[in-house]
C-alpha cells in the first residue's frame, strides 16, 4: 500500500513538472502570442529608432500594422479569455519576464508616436498612420 501511495505521488510530481516545463499554466497560450507581440512591437521600436526620415518612418509604421494583423485575431481571442490582460501596463504577475517585457515595451510607444507627428505632414506617413489606427479600431 505505501509503495501505490509513492508512485501516485511521483507521478503526480512528474504531471505538475512536466506540465511547467511545457508552458503550462493559466496564461500558457497568451504567453506565446504574447511572445510573438513583444517581437512584432521590439521590431517595430528598432525599425522607428532607425528611422531619420518620412519614407522609412512610413516603412516601420507600414511593417509594424502587417505584423499585428497577423496576431491580431489571437490577441482579441485572448483579451475575451483574459479580460486582464488588456491593461498593459499592469500585467497578471503569472505572466512573469514576458509580462515586464510587454511594459518595458508599451513604456517605451509614446516617443515613438512623437517621431511620427514630426512627419505627419508626409502622405506616405498620414496613408501608413490611417492603416495603422484601424488594426486598433
Amino acid at each position: 500500500m505505501k509503495v501505490t501511495k509513492w508512485i501516485v505521488l511521483l507521478c503526480a510530481v512528474v504531471f505538475i513538472a512536466g506540465t511547467m516545463a511545457c508552458g503550462g499554466g493559466k496564461y500558457a497560450d497568451a504567453k506565446k502570442v504574447m511572445e510573438k507581440s513583444n517581437k512584432v512591437m521590439e521590431d517595430f521600436l528598432g525599425g522607428m529608432e532607425k528611422a531619420e526620415n518620412a519614407k522609412e518612418v512610413a516603412a516601420a509604421l507600414t511593417d509594424f500594422t502587417k505584423a499585428m494583423q497577423k496576431i491580431t485575431p489571437e490577441m482579441k481571442k485572448l483579451e475575451e479569455k483574459y479580460p486582464e490582460l488588456s491593461n498593459r501596463q499592469s500585467p497578471p504577475p503569472e505572466l512573469g519576464e514576458i509580462g515586464q517585457k510587454m511594459i518595458e515595451l508599451w513604456s517605451k510607444f509614446p516617443s515613438v508616436m512623437m517621431k511620427i507627428q514630426q512627419y505627419s505632414d508626409d502622405p506616405e506617413v498620414q496613408k501608413a498612420e490611417e492603416e495603422f489606427q484601424n488594426i486598433f479600431k
